[in-house]
């Protein structure tokens, strides 16, 4: 054989290596990826790579107190809700003392809390009210709300196995007019020592809020 026809014989051969190889890494590559989502998604349910992620619940706890008749006539605009900065991380913030506080790097929030916190509102408002005529701020333009009521959070935590604490500063308005500016402060006790047990007890702190703010509505 030639020279030149060996070294092109003999290139072609090294190309053709290398592609298989390549083409084995990447399904290699493809299968440890699966593997490891498959790993991470049968783990238990809101967990990923060791780390759990949480949310606030509302309907099971509102509809507990549902009125018996609906009021479609009531529309009530939820927000703006602000939180203090500490409560705008994705870490769940405990309370170790007055003054110390805990970040839990392996439990989190499932998506931005203030967001979790405005739909838990405005769920727990539509089932306690009995209308579904509930809109998060910014509502469109055509939506006029009866009522509406500002949030501003300055603490929602507490210990584990202890109680959580929730202070508020609202305002409730009818129509353009505000008829109640209010400091709440709300204690709730967690029934246990985990962090559902912990997050289900900030849930009803919430609740109670929002059953404060509709006894005003008149």
């Amino acid at each position: 054989m030639p020279v030149l026809e060996c070294l092109e014989t003999k290139s072609t051969s090294q190309h053709l290596t290398t592609r298989s190889f390549a083409k084995g890494y990447k399904a290699i590559a493809l299968s440890m990826t699966a593997a490891l989502l498959l790993s991470a998604c049968g783990g238990g349910g809101g967990s990923l790579g060791g780390t759990r992620f949480y949310s606030l619940q509302s309907t099971g706890l509102a509809l507990a107190a549902k009125p018996g008749k609906t009021n479609p006539s009531i529309k009530m605009g939820v927000g703006p809700i602000r939180l203090t900065r500490l409560l705008r991380r994705p870490q769940i913030i405990t309370r170790k003392s007055g003054t110390e506080i805990a970040m839990a790097e392996k439990h989190q929030w499932g998506g931005l809390l203030k967001e979790d916190i405005t739909q838990t509102l405005a769920d727990n408002f539509a089932n306690l009210l009995g209308t579904e005529n509930i809109e998060q701020y910014p509502w469109k333009l055509s939506f006029k709300p009866n009522y509406s009521v500002r949030v501003d959070i300055d603490q929602l935590d507490g210990e584990l196995g202890g109680v959580v604490t929730l202070k508020a500063h609202w305002r409730l308005s009818k129509g353009r007019k505000e008829i109640v500016v209010r400091n709440t402060t709300l204690r709730q006790k967690v029934r246990g020592g985990d962090y559902n047990a912990y997050v289900t007890a900030q849930s009803e702190a919430l609740y109670k809020l929002c059953e404060m703010i509709s006894k005003e509505m008149r």
